[in-house]
């Protein structure tokens, strides 16, 4: 499953969005976590927040689930 896959999944099958967060990696500021309810949409290339923020997917380097990691990049490639 892509990491588009699984963000959509989540965004649109799960009511308890306020449960999980993306951890991203933010050249400036290191690993940062944004919640879930944040998250407007998700198309091939970007994730668009709430406040107009667009980040690029490839930055996703965790998907949570109160606070566990349910989908990791690393563990993807290894």
């Amino acid at each position: 499953m892509t990491i588009k896959d699984e963000l959509n999944r989540i965004l649109w099958t799960r009511r308890d969005l306020e449960n999980y967060s993306v951890l991203i990696t933010d050249r400036f500021k290191g690993l940062v976590e944004i919640p879930f309810p944040r998250i407007e949409r998700v198309d091939n290339t970007y994730i668009y927040l709430d406040d107009d923020t667009v980040i690029p997917i490839h930055r996703v380097m965790e998907i949570r689930m109160k606070g566990q990691a349910i989908w990791s990049r690393t563990a993807k490639r290894g």
